[in-house]
Formats: C-alpha cells, structure tokens, sequence
C-alpha cells in the first residue's frame, strides 16, 4: 500500500512539474466590479475592456447613470450561469448607431489565457431578435489564433430564454476545434447588422501556463487533442515506453509509441489524462472526448 501510495505521489508531482500544470478556472460574474468600469478583476488577474469607436463597453450596475446620459435600469438583467444576477459588462446608452454591429476587446493584463465558455446577450438596441452575425476572435502578439462566427442559435432577447436571455458559447465546441485550450492575450467580440447590443456575463477563463513552451515548434505535442481514437506524438525522433494516467494518479494504458504507431484511446473513459514519456521528465496532458 506504501509502494502504490508513493507510486501515485511521484506520478502527481510530475504532472505539476511538466509545464503542463492543471489551473483552476475560474469564472467572473462581475458582482464585485465598480459600476461603468471598463477594467476587472478575477483570480488575481486583471482585465481591460476597449470598445469600437461611438461605444463604450463597461460594467452595468442598476441606477447608475451612464455615458449616454440615461440610467443603467434593469435588475435580476444579468446572468452567472445558473441565475438571474444584477451586474455584467454591456454598451448600454453607449452605441454607434442602428445597424451597424458593436465590438469590444478583453485583454488580461500582463499575461495570456485560455477562455473555456462565456454568456452572451445578443440583440437589437430595442431588444429584439437580431439577425446580424456574432464572430469571437482570439490573438496572441497581434496574431489571430482562431476565429469562429454565429448567426443563428441565439437565446431569445423578446422572452428571455434559455439563460435569461444570454446565449451559451462553449469555447471547446462552438468552433472548427477546441479553442479552450488555446492560449490568447486578446478576445474581440464583434458583430454585424442589427446585432447592435450585446452583454457578457459569467465569463470562464484560465491563465495559460504552456505559453513559453508554445513558442517551440519543435517540442514533442500530442495530436490530435480532443480525440476519441487514437492520438499521436509530434517530434518523437525514437520508439518509447509510455504510460497514460488519470488527474489522480492511475495508470490505465501503457505501451511503445513511435512517430507512425499511434496510441489507441478507443478503450478508455472519456476525460482529461497525462501522457508521461519514460525517457522525458514531461507529461503531455490529453482529453478523450
């Protein structure tokens, strides 16, 4: 029992050590944030917000007056991702216009993330169903990363449903791969049309903590991550021993890989894993979806 429980220690601490450590996420609900800030802060971690010109994206608190000279009024508008809430960041009072599409820019400070889903309220100025198009861009050092754009799906801004009216983006699912794992400094949020109001809320987020190792294109990687089959290592010069752990520790595969033999993953639950190379000090982390 000693052996197995020093065993799963040694497998854990490698995992925290790898470059590949496991953040927390953490998800802003805005309740806390001053009233027409275009600043917050969650985890310890700071968050700009910029606007398209003739806007202003800030934080909506019931009865402040805004920019535009009216009164932020609306109580329970928000939503934390289970329930109504009072506060979240919106251009109300603050616009360029009918028909012309809205923008604005998260940017953390000093540091990249990766987002994992957020909610949004999308519609006309006058709160009717929209058919102008949603696209969410994220970049890193002025480079895209990866876009992906929405036109239709959208939670109804007349009823209020789902979600009180804020539609659900889910960063692993909505686009053309798993943009949750991808690390950014910037996420623009425009549209188009008579998509002319929007409001973000219960936005979900990690500091991304692979950034350094990122930049080396020739680092071993696995691919493609998600994958329901079979996955392979890029960069892996010779065969090796392999073992594939859980977060907690236990090992449920373990083999030779190589760069033209892949390692099937059809046989085990789906989850989040860590590929642990014998001869590297390193574990690759691994979702089966």
């Amino acid at each position: 029992m000693k052996k197995k429980y020093l065993f799963n220690c040694i497998v854990i601490c490698l995992i925290f050590l790898s470059g590949e450590i496991i953040q927390a996420q953490s998800t802003e609900t805005f309740e806390t944030e001053t009233a027409l800030s275009t600043t917050f802060s969650d985890g310890g971690q700071t968050f700009n917000i910029t606007s398209s010109t003739g806007e202003a994206y800030d934080v909506f608190t019931h009865g402040v007056l805004n920019g535009g000279g009216g009164s932020d009024s609306c109580t329970n508008c928000g939503w934390n991702g289970a329930a109504p809430d009072q506060k979240f960041i919106d251009n109300t009072g603050n616009h360029n216009g009918d028909n012309n599409g809205s923008s604005f820019t998260i940017t953390p400070v000093g540091t990249e993330i990766t987002v994992q889903s957020l909610y949004l309220f999308c519609s006309t100025r006058t709160l009717a169903v929209t058919t102008g198009t949603l696209t969410i861009t994220g970049n890193k050092g002025g480079v895209e990363v990866f876009s992906f754009s929405k036109s239709s799906g959208f939670a109804s801004p007349v009823t209020f449903t789902p979600n009180n009216g804020f539609t659900f983006i889910d960063f692993a699912t909505e686009g053309a791969s798993d943009f949750s794992i991808k690390g950014i400094d910037e996420l623009v949020i425009s549209s188009t049309g008579n998509l002319d109001y929007m409001a973000l809320d219960a936005f979900s987020w990690t500091v991304n903590v692979l950034s350094n190792d990122e930049a080396d294109l020739n680092k071993i990687a696995v691919y493609p991550n998600p994958s329901s089959d079979f996955i392979n290592i890029a960069n892996l010069e010779t065969s090796e021993k392999y073992n594939v752990y859980t977060t907690t520790g236990r090992l449920v595969k373990k083999g030779v890989v190589n760069k033209s033999k892949p390692i099937n993953i059809q046989n085990i639950s789906k989850g989040m894993y860590f590929l642990q190379i014998e001869n590297s000090n390193k574990s690759y982390k691994f979702i089966k979806n």
